[in-house]
């Protein structure tokens, strides 16, 4: 059974308690694009019994989730009710945790944003120091937006390394000391007692072009070049995650080109010690006027024009090309 939960706003709103009724979810995900839907709309489209529809409409409604919004044209008699996302009823967090950079954002439910932090913070600080300032993050966004905690609905974490999906612990991460299968969602639940879904950062971006830019392709790989390297795959329209999170790990795929060279993960010949942010910067700074440290310098030397950079830049292309020919 739902009950009321408080908010800033003086007036209650309905939690539930448990999970939502099978089917409330699908009616939910369908109603996410904004255009308001009929009961008859929402039975044909999810292909539950209309009653079924309507028991879930009435649930969403409770909850605040849903509300409707007039009739729809009448073919004769009443006109049906229409019925879309009340995107204010909840707030979520995503949160971009990168080996050298935190970034998280408070939106609505229909993805609009209403605040964001970003700081330089090394991945390598663990998980108490980096988590430590996720959830203050978190606490000043809701406050600046006027939104109680009782309004997050969930929070969502990309991390720079493999992540068991089920339990949200990062699996042997190479460039995540002393975050092996450390218990995130469990820290951050701590704070805020919500669903905190963890996954590998590059996954949840791949899902993410893919949701904005490319819906109707079940097919798809997306390739992130940044402190360490790695890859998104969508293969028959599902997420490949691979044992222990590590599909798409092309970083430390060995090349032949970098055999001689160390990787942070202990191996040598990786392609992140090849192509990867930092491994371009060190190689770059012989020429550079300043000194460089990763994928930020790199880009920024690039953006001037300079032709070292640039040179340096096709063949981590190339390098990257190659790799992903044999995959």
């Amino acid at each position: 059974m739902p009950h009321a939960a408080p908010t800033s706003h003086g007036g209650p709103r309905q939690r539930l308690l448990g999970p939502p009724p099978t089917g409330a979810s699908e009616i939910f995900q369908v109603l996410r694009d904004g255009r308001p839907r009929t009961r008859a709309e929402l039975a044909q489209i999810t292909g539950l019994a209309r009653s079924t529809v309507a028991a879930r409409v009435d649930t969403l409604m409770a909850l605040g989730l849903v509300s409707p919004t007039g009739g729809a044209v009448s073919t004769g008699g009443r006109p049906p009710s229409l019925f879309a996302l009340n995107p204010a009823a909840r707030v979520v967090v995503g949160a971009d945790l990168g080996a050298t950079h935190a970034i998280v954002i408070l939106t609505d439910l229909a993805g609009t944003e209403l605040g964001r932090e970003r700081q330089d913070l090394s991945i390598a600080d663990g998980p108490v120091a980096v988590l430590g300032w996720l959830i203050s993050a978190v606490d000043r966004l809701l406050r600046g937006a006027d939104r109680a905690p009782a309004e997050l609905a969930a929070i969502g974490i990309g991390l720079p390394g493999p992540v068991e999906h089920d339990t949200g612990r990062p699996i042997n991460p190479p460039i995540m000391p002393g975050w092996d299968r450390f218990d995130v969602p469990g820290l951050v639940q701590g704070s805020f007692d919500v669903p905190v879904l963890v996954d590998n950062d590059v996954n949840i971006m791949a899902l993410g072009e893919q949701s904005a830019n490319w819906p109707d392709t079940t097919d798809l790989m997306f390739i992130k070049v940044a402190t360490g390297i790695g890859a998104g795959i969508i293969s028959g329209g599902v997420l490949q995650r691979g044992a222990q999170g590590t599909a798409g790990d092309l970083g430390h795929v060995r090349v032949p080109r970098a055999s001689d060279r160390l990787c942070r993960c202990g191996n040598t010949g990786c392609l992140e010690a090849l192509a990867g942010g930092p491994a371009l910067a060190a190689a770059l700074n012989e020429s550079a006027q300043v000194p460089l440290t990763g994928s930020r310098d790199v880009i920024e030397l690039v953006r001037s024009g300079d032709a070292t950079a640039l040179q340096a830049i096709r063949q981590a292309g190339r390098d990257i090309g190659d790799v992903l020919a044999t995959c």
